[in-house]
C-alpha cells in the first residue's frame, strides 16, 4: 500500500471524535454497501455471510504451488510441530485457520469478525471466509464454522495456539454455550519453527516479514495493513460503508495461502538430507532439531554447515553445539580445532580455554599446553564483570592451575 492510500485510510479512521468509545449498539436498519462478493447462508441461529474461493492445486503462491504441501509425510509434520499426535493425521485433514478481530488483546470484548479456513478438498484448495456483517450474526457464523472444524482433524496456524483458537473457544462458550477446547487439538503452529529458522536473520518473525523476505510474496495494492483492520471494521459498523472490507478479505485470504506456502518451506528445510543449501541460521536450527530427535549424524552435518556462516553469532553457537557433541561422543581430538576457533572468535569466553586445558591434562597429556590454556582462561576472566559467576569460575581455574603446578613439580 502506498503512502497516499494509507493516509486516506487513516483519515477515515479519524472521523470518530477523539475520546469517543467504539459503537456498542448497531442499527440493524443501516444499509451495508459494497460487501465483498459472497452469499448469505441460513443457520438455526440466523444468517451469516460466506465468501468462498476455490484455488487449483497448481496455484502458485510465492515460490510454491499449493500441491507441494501434500508430498510431505505426517511423521515429519509431527516432528517439526513437536506434536506426536500429528503422525496419525494426513495433511489433507488439517484446516488452515486465521482470524481478523476487533482487537489483539483478547478478552470477552474481542470478537472474530472474519474467520478464514482453508482445506484441501476434491483436487482443489477451498477457502471459506465467514464475515460478520453485524455482530448480531455471530451465533450464525459460529454454527456454520462448526461444520468446517468438525470435518478436520487439526489445524495449521500462525500463533493460533496462543491467539486464534483460544479466542474461538471463548466465542463458542459465550455465543453457543459450548465448551470446545480447540487449542488442545493437533496443530502445526508455524510461528515456532519459523522463529527457530529465521529469528537470527530477519528483523522480526511476523508473518508479513517472512512472507516478503523468505517466501517471495508481494501483496497487491488491495491489501490492508493488519494494524488498521480492527479500526476499519469498527468504522464499517458505524457508517455501513463496506468498501474497505474487500481489502480485509484479501488480507485474510493471502494470510491463509501464505500458511500453505510457509508450511512447504519450513517442512522442506527440515526434510533436506544435504544441509549445504541452507543458510547458516537455518542449518543451526535444523541441527538443533536433529539433535533433539537423537539424530547425531544429521545434526553434525547441519552444525558444520552453520560453522561456515557469515553471521558471527551463528558461527559461535554452531561451534559450541558441534564441539559439545564431539565431546559427548568421545571425539575430543576432533573438537580441539573447534575450541581453538571459538577462542579466536570470542576471546573473552573462558569456556573453550578450559576445555582445551582439560583435554591436554587428561586426554592428550601435555601439561605445558594444559597450563597455557588454563592461564588463557584466567586472562578471559579478567574481562568479566566482578560477580559471583566470575568468582566461581576464577576459583575453578585457580584450582586447576595449582593441580597442574603440582603435577609438573612431581615430574621434575
Amino acid at each position: 500500500m502506498n503512502d497516499e492510500a494509507l493516509r486516506r485510510r487513516l483519515q477515515r479512521l479519524g472521523r470518530r471524535r477523539r475520546g469517543s468509545p467504539p459503537p456498542t449498539r448497531i442499527d440493524a436498519a443501516l444499509p451495508r454497501r459494497e460487501l465483498p462478493p459472497g452469499e448469505e447462508i441460513e443457520t438455526p441461529f440466523g444468517p451469516t455471510y460466506l465468501i468462498q474461493t476455490k484455488y487449483p492445486l497448481d496455484y502458485l503462491h510465492g515460490a510454491s504451488r499449493l500441491s507441494d504441501l501434500l508430498k510431505f509425510d505426517s511423521a515429519l509434520v509431527a516432528e517439526v510441530a513437536r506434536q506426536p499426535r500429528l503422525r496419525e493425521v494426513s495433511l489433507e485433514r488439517l484446516i488452515f485457520i486465521d482470524t481478523e478481530t476487533t482487537g489483539l488483546v483478547g478478552g470477552a470484548g474481542t470478537i472474530a469478525f472474519m474467520v478464514g479456513v482453508g482445506a484441501f478438498v476434491e483436487n482443489a484448495f477451498l477457502l471459506r471466509q465467514y464475515f460478520l456483517r453485524d455482530p448480531g450474526e455471530e451465533r450464525g457464523m459460529l454454527h456454520a464454522l462448526k461444520g468446517d472444524i468438525e470435518a478436520a482433524a487439526g489445524f495449521v496456524s500462525y500463533n493460533g495456539r496462543t491467539f486464534d483458537l483460544p479466542l474461538l473457544e471463548m466465542r463458542y462458550m459465550l455465543g453457543l454455550r459450548r465448551h470446545w477446547p480447540l487449542s488442545t487439538w493437533p496443530q502445526l503452529d508455524l510461528l515456532h519453527p519459523a522463529r527457530r529458522l529465521w529469528r537470527r536473520s530477519l528483523p522480526d518473525c511476523t508473518l508479513g516479514t517472512i512472507e516478503r523476505q523468505q517466501l517471495g510474496i508481494q501483496r497487491t495494492e488491495e491489501d490492508v495493513p493488519g494494524a488498521l483492520i480492527p479500526g476499519l471494521y469498527l468504522d464499517y459498523l458505524r457508517t455501513g460503508d463496506a468498501s474497505e472490507m474487500g481489502g480485509v478479505a484479501y488480507h485474510n485470504a493471502v494470510d491463509i495461502l501464505t500458511l500453505v506456502g510457509l508450511a512447504i518451506q519450513v517442512l522442506d528445510r527440515h526434510q533436506r538430507e544435504d544441509p549445504s543449501q541452507l543458510s547458516g541460521s537455518e542449518a543451526l536450527a535444523v541441527g538443533r532439531w536433529h539433535h533433539d530427535a537423537g539424530r547425531s549424524g544429521p545434526a553434525e552435518m547441519a552444525y558444520r554447515r552453520a560453522v561456515s556462516s557469515s553471521e558471527l553469532e551463528v558461527r559461535l553457537d554452531a561451534l559450541r553445539y558441534l564441539t559439545a557433541q564431539l565431546k559427548r561422543q568421545g571425539r575430543r581430538e576432533e573438537a580441539v580445532e573447534g575450541w581453538q576457533m571459538l577462542h579466536t572468535l570470542a576471546s573473552d569466553d573462558p569456556r573453550p580455554c578450559v576445555e582445551l586445558a582439560m583435554y591436554y591434562e587428561w586426554h592428550a597429556p601435555n601439561l605445558v599446553e594444559a597450563r597455557r590454556w588454563a592461564q588463557e582462561a584466567m586472562v578471559c576472566l579478567t574481562h568479566w564483570t566482578d560477580n559471583w559467576r566470575r568468582d566461581q569460575a576464577w576459583a575453578s581455574v585457580e584450582h586447576r592451575l595449582a593441580r597442574l603446578a603440582r603435577k609438573m613439580g612431581e615430574r621434575q
